[in-house]
């Protein structure tokens, strides 16, 4: 708290002494407000291949979600603002502790922030995010496998200061007690506006839609930038985040059920079986510095350093386990405390020249990052095991001495009939342990790669990149002692790219080749001998074209991906031990849409389909993947009016469609197919912009993949001020 008044005060003075010496300039103020341009076909990106590539230039697949986006359809949330990327589908993650995007079959998380690697934990409120960048299929090559996926890369860019003073300051209400403030403020902190300051609040409450449950929290950011002189700049910038929320984990034991959907679950819909009285608290801190230096029109140096902290004291996460059709166990899992910081050092040399006449831009990097995390928590005696991290919630609340057999656990009738035992955080403290626990485990990677994009001619582009990447997890230290578990890993992930421009700046054709991985711990092979596995691999071919026409009013990329993810360590055939041939299969196609026929009117859109299927000798081949949809497809499309006498009146609506999922390995429980609609309306003026905004307008009962439920209809009131 002393932290955040300081950082209000410092954003108070800073605001008075700018307006001494700065005119206002409305027409300037886009550029550092949250609304933006007047279109979506934001489409460059340094930061997807670390190059000066245009969208047509480069052979990765990619989405960006820009601010005007994020804006226009009121998004108070990272799930909402990423509605509109193709082929993607954001929840809420396994434990409620942040959010999981699931793309081209595979789960991903927002684990990067301005190219450098964060804890999914550690995730920027959606008040400091300028743009959202997708960068689709395995990308170790540029991003490792620490936190990549083999689905894609999910990269964060906050807000730059600008030259102009201005800023929006934001309000919301709507269903079940919203109330949500944001400002956002920049201002040039001299005449000579060589120093540059921005800063943004934020401040929100929302009780469930369940009968308990609710998100609240406050957060502040600054960012300053510093034009040392013409070819040197320094950013520095902050981020203080303190989230509380009830967390919700997805149930377990879905294989005990012999229904088949979560829809025969409808009754229970809008029952949490939690209670208000066990929200977690987490205080997040980011801190970053960036130097660039421009050594000639040819070269250029980026050095970059980031820091999270993500804090936790006394969570709970509540955990439902499925006893049969009619019931489920409640169990809780809590934290003492819970600590993870990271830091991250990158240094980047960029490259833009010819040899022998031809163009070639080239980045050479250096990676070190690092993750502690700090761990203290309860364990229990549950059955004949004596060192469970859940714990049973007692019948009633009333720890008696048949507590731990199935006469004193608590059990809840799954019916909208059946009364349920609020969860107490006092009866959470007073569960007998058998010990409090205490882990301190570190682990770091250390990289080196480079990438280059020659043009063997104006049109035909040829891109090869390499990484080393060596990766060394700590032995945990545990209650003061270190153990025998560590390890280390040295991979090198290639990734290879041509692109073919069939028509200069309007048709290109693409393919690629790219690597992901991950690091495995050592276990007992079918023999029982401890093996140091191999890294699990993910090799994925693409080919496809992309599309910037009719004078720059059609983006459009359609592709189709190839992937074999290998050495994936499975249980043995024999049920001894294990081994490392374990493989899944994964193909799709996808295709994105971003167009603006005339002016004011805006579409986005896209359809992505997925056979992601195990393929190997476990009893699972053959089946789909868990949580991974075969089809999923969106739109988004709205018109505003840019003259005339109602000028600034505007409309939008679209629609988020995913096909069911199955929740478990098995593939005999799943959450249904489901299609939400949204629609707003708003005026928007120069100095003020009143909004409303419709979520899951048709009032879907729907489920997240984890069988979570999710929002029925909102109604959401936007008014914001511009100065």
């Amino acid at each position: 708290m002393k932290k955040t008044i300081i950082s209000a005060s410092l954003l108070a003075v800073t605001m008075l002494s700018a307006q001494e010496s700065d005119t206002l300039k409305v027409a300037e103020i886009q550029s550092v407000s949250l609304q933006g341009t007047h279109n979506y076909r934001t489409k460059k990106s340094e930061s997807v291949a670390r190059l000066p590539l245009e969208n047509l230039e480069n052979p990765t697949v990619y989405n960006l979600v820009p601010k005007e986006i994020i804006s226009e359809m009121s998004a108070t949330d990272f799930n909402t603002a990423m509605a509109s990327v193709p082929g993607v589908v954001v929840s809420n993650s396994v434990n409620d502790s942040g959010n999981d995007v699931f793309l081209r079959g595979f789960s991903s998380n927002a684990s990067f922030r301005n190219g450098l690697i964060q804890n999914p934990r550690v995730q920027s409120e959606i008040a400091n995010v300028e743009r959202v960048e997708v960068i689709k299929g395995p990308s170790g090559t540029l991003f490792g496998g620490t936190l990549a996926n083999y689905g894609g890369v999910v990269n964060i860019v906050t807000k730059k200061p600008q030259e102009n003073f201005g800023g929006i300051i934001n309000y919301t209400t709507g269903s079940w007690g919203m109330n949500r403030i944001t400002a956002d403020v920049n201002t040039p902190l001299n005449k000579e506006k060589t120093a540059l300051a921005r800063f943004n609040v934020a401040g929100y409450s929302q009780d469930s839609f369940q009968d308990a449950g609710y998100n609240k929290g406050v957060f502040f950011s600054g960012s300053i930038l510093y034009k040392v002189s013409d070819k040197t700049t320094v950013t520095l910038d902050t981020e203080f985040h303190a989230p509380e929320k009830t967390l919700n984990a997805y149930v377990r034991q879905s294989e005990k059920l012999t229904l088949h959907s979560m829809k025969d679950l409808e009754a229970v819909h809008g029952k949490s079986f939690t209670s208000n009285d066990v929200g977690s608290k987490r205080t997040n801190f980011v801190t970053m510095a960036e130097v660039t230096h421009k050594f000639n029109d040819q070269w250029t140096s980026r050095t970059s350093y980031q820091r999270g902290e993500a804090n936790e004291k006394e969570s709970v996460f509540l955990v439902l386990n499925y006893m049969d059709n009619n019931r489920v166990s409640r169990s809780i899992r809590p934290f003492d405390n819970y600590k993870i910081t990271t830091d991250n050092i990158q240094q980047n040399f960029i490259g833009d020249f010819k040899i022998g006449g031809l163009r070639n831009r080239l980045v050479v990097g250096l990676d070190y990052f690092q993750q502690t995390s700090k761990n203290q928590y309860p364990v229990f005696t549950v059955g004949k095991n004596t060192n469970s991290a859940f714990a049973p919630y007692p019948l009633n609340g009333i720890i008696g001495e048949n507590y731990g057999t199935e006469k004193g656990n608590d059990i809840v009738i799954l019916n909208d009939t059946s009364d349920w035992t609020p969860i107490s955080r006092d009866v959470v403290k007073k569960l007998p342990r058998t010990a409090t626990k205490y882990e301190i485990s570190q682990y770091s990677t250390y990289s080196a790669y480079v990438s280059n994009v020659l043009n063997v001619t104006d049109n035909f582009l040829v891109m090869a990149s390499l990484r080393m990447d060596h990766y060394k997890n700590g032995d945990i230290k545990r209650n003061g002692v270190a153990g025998t578990d560590g390890y280390s890993q040295t991979q090198f992930s290639p990734k290879f790219g041509l692109v073919y421009e069939i028509k200069k700046d309007e048709i290109s054709f693409f393919a690629n080749y790219v690597n992901g991985f991950k690091n495995i711990a050592p276990g007992p092979n079918q023999d029982g001998i401890l093996t140091k596995w191999d890294p699990e691999q993910g090799n994925q071919f693409e080919a496809g074209f992309k599309l910037d026409l009719f004078g720059k009013k059609l983006l459009s990329t359609i592709s189709y991906y190839n992937m074999r993810v290998k050495n994936r360590v499975i249980e043995d055939p024999g049920g001894l031990g294990k081994r490392q041939d374990g493989n899944i299969k994964n193909q799709g196609f996808e295709i994105d849409l971003v167009i603006n026929p005339v002016k004011g009117w805006n579409i986005v859109g896209g359809y992505g389909y997925n056979d992601n299927r195990y393929d190997d000798r476990t009893k699972d081949a053959g089946k789909r993947v868990a949580w991974a949809p075969k089809h999923v497809a969106n739109l988004w499309t709205s018109y505003k009016i840019m003259d005339g006498a109602y000028e600034g009146l505007g409309f939008g609506a679209g629609f988020n469609f995913v096909d069911k999922t199955y929740i478990n390995i098995g593939n005999h429980f799943l959450a249904p197919a489901y299609t939400t609609v949204g629609a707003t309306v708003f005026y928007d003026k120069k100095k003020y912009r009143i909004g409303l905004k419709m979520n899951n307008a048709l009032n879907q009962t729907y489920w997240n993949f984890y069988g979570q439920p999710q929002k029925p209809r909102e109604f959401l009131a936007n008014f914001a001020f511009k100065f």
